[in-house]
């Protein structure tokens, strides 16, 4: 006998809940159908008040982890691209005002002595 359709999605969202904190964000996608069909399923049958209260909680809470999700991605995304930017060199100006390209040095290589 299967378990309550709250209860496998409680435990499906504890699942995203957890993908989410480890940042395995590969593992969301497999798991929006099974969620979908849970949501629907669930729309159909009438639940007791405590235990939808429960997943709206859970729903609420992965949103919230979801929206963290994608400002850190955007973030990173923006300090790579900033990163690109300063790669290739900066400005400085000289004493007239003009515009003098200065390129970064690259890194000394180490060596390691015996």
């Amino acid at each position: 006998m299967k378990p309550p359709l709250t209860d496998r999605l409680a435990e499906l969202l504890a699942t995203e809940r957890a993908a989410l904190l480890s940042g395995r964000l590969a593992n969301l996608g497999p798991m929006l159908d099974t969620k979908t069909a849970l949501v629907e399923a669930l729309s159909t049958q009438t639940q007791s008040r405590d235990a939808l209260a429960a997943i709206e909680a859970d729903l609420a809470r992965n949103a919230r982890l979801y929206e963290a999700a994608l400002a850190g991605l955007r973030e990173g995304e923006a300090r790579a691209a900033a990163l690109r930017r300063v790669e290739g060199g900066f400005a400085t100006y000289d004493r007239d005002g003009r515009p003098r390209p200065a390129t970064t040095a690259a890194a000394p290589a180490l060596r390691r002595g015996a």
